[in-house]
């Protein structure tokens, strides 16, 4: 999904049209991708995990393949819903067999998120290395054929987690914590989202801008002499997305402390304090200059992707594992659905003042969920959500809380 982000400027440029009319394109996708992650955990809940997350890619691919292979832009908006759709099935799927089927779980969603970061760091290097070889349609059609035979083999390999069980379980839960604490952090993740959404969307683009000059002296230092020296669109939409691929890398190595910390420590004072920790770089981000931007970038995604595990274990903490899947879809349909919404509203900002105004609503949104965030452990002065190394099996009678929410 973080492929389009890096060609939206080739495709501007390709199909002649300005930005503000192929960034919308992208709003279903990103919508279908949140609103879907509810009804895809409830499948997978009561079907089979796996058999979802094959189907899903399988889709995504096809989505993509439509993208490549009509070079129109009243299809572009169906073609990614299909992508969009297809994606969805990921995190509800995938998130409720790692919590469930692993003792250290806060390690292991880690890990996951590692794996997740090496596929957001290879989206801008992958994209813009096809597209400056191959074209922007040819990138589609080779990521859409991967998608859809990633999709195939997963549906071969066969793999299961027990519905009722937890190999990890958090600390107990006092009566009445459960509810309060849930709403809480569905209230951060859906401010997140937006974070999230915008943060991706305007990375790429937002690089190429800013350090369009020092990119041509660097293009230029490496010229020939009797060459122009001159950086082309193409070769500067290849160094933004590769420097933005690099940033992405820096957030894997934040995932891994981050599941580190969740195995170890309070979830809710490890969530505060990567929260904090990121507003010092996102504003050196915004206001910073020169090759500086690029630290700040991969540090503030060190800080608000190793949110990430912290934030899944505290999800599977306050869930049945019967309904882990459902669970997962909640918050993926807030932070992604309604994540959604920054493609109109980055869209307005750019349109009414520039791309450097972007980052400020992006600095408004984390500063709302650094608020979110204090409220959530205020709500939880008296009850710790720390992982348990017990393996628990859980039959609706078991767990009365959990049973109620």
């Amino acid at each position: 999904m973080l492929v389009f982000p890096v060609l939206l400027l080739p495709i501007t440029r390709s199909l002649n049209m300005p930005l503000e009319q192929i960034l919308p394109k992208s709003f279903l996708m990103y919508l279908l991708y949140g609103l879907l992650a509810i009804p895809w955990g409830f499948l997978s809940d009561h079907i089979s995990p796996r058999v979802m997350m094959g189907s899903g890619m399988i889709l995504a691919g096809g989505g993509f393949l439509i993208s490549g292979l009509i070079k129109d832009p009243a299809f572009l908006s169906f073609s990614l819903a299909l992508v969009g759709i297809g994606c969805a099935a990921y995190h509800p799927a995938g998130l409720s067999m790692i919590s469930k089927g692993l003792k250290s779980r806060g390690k292991a969603l880690g890990l996951n998120g590692i794996f997740g970061n090496l596929g957001i760091a290879s989206a801008p290097f992958a994209a813009g290395v096809l597209n400056y070889a191959l074209g922007w349609q040819a990138t589609l059609l080779v990521l859409g054929g991967t998608g859809i035979a990633v999709g195939i083999v997963n549906l071969i390999v066969p793999f299961s987690v027990e519905r009722y069980s937890d190999k990890q379980r958090g600390s107990e839960m006092k009566k009445g914590n459960v509810l309060k604490l849930f709403i809480a952090l569905c209230a951060v993740v859906t401010v997140s989202g937006l974070l999230y959404r915008g943060f991706t969307l305007i990375l790429p683009s937002y690089l190429e801008i800013r350090l369009s000059a020092a990119f041509d002296g660097i293009y230029t230092a490496l010229q020939r002499a009797g060459e122009t020296g001159v950086l082309s669109s193409e070769q500067g939409s290849l160094f933004a997305a590769v420097i933005a691929g690099c940033a992405y890398l820096v957030g894997m190595l934040g995932q891994w402390v981050g599941g580190k910390l969740a195995d170890r420590f309070d979830l809710k004072k490890a969530y505060f304090a990567f929260g904090l920790l990121a507003m010092p770089f996102l504003l050196l981000f915004r206001f910073g200059t020169g090759f500086g931007l690029i630290a700040y970038a991969g540090m503030f995604t060190f800080f608000t992707l190793g949110l990430q595990p912290i934030e899944n274990s505290m999800f599977a903490m306050l869930t049945p594992p019967r309904w882990r899947s459902v669970a997962y879809g909640v918050k993926f349909t807030l932070s992604f659905g309604i994540g959604s919404l920054s493609v109109f509203l980055v869209t307005q900002v750019q349109n009414r003042w520039n791309i450097e105004a972007v980052v400020l609503l992006l600095v408004g949104y984390l500063a709302a969920i650094i608020l979110f965030i204090t409220i959530l452990n205020v709500l939880g002065r008296n009850q710790e959500l720390r992982h348990v190394n017990t393996v628990v099996n859980d039959k609706p009678s078991e767990i009365p809380e959990a049973k109620a929410l």
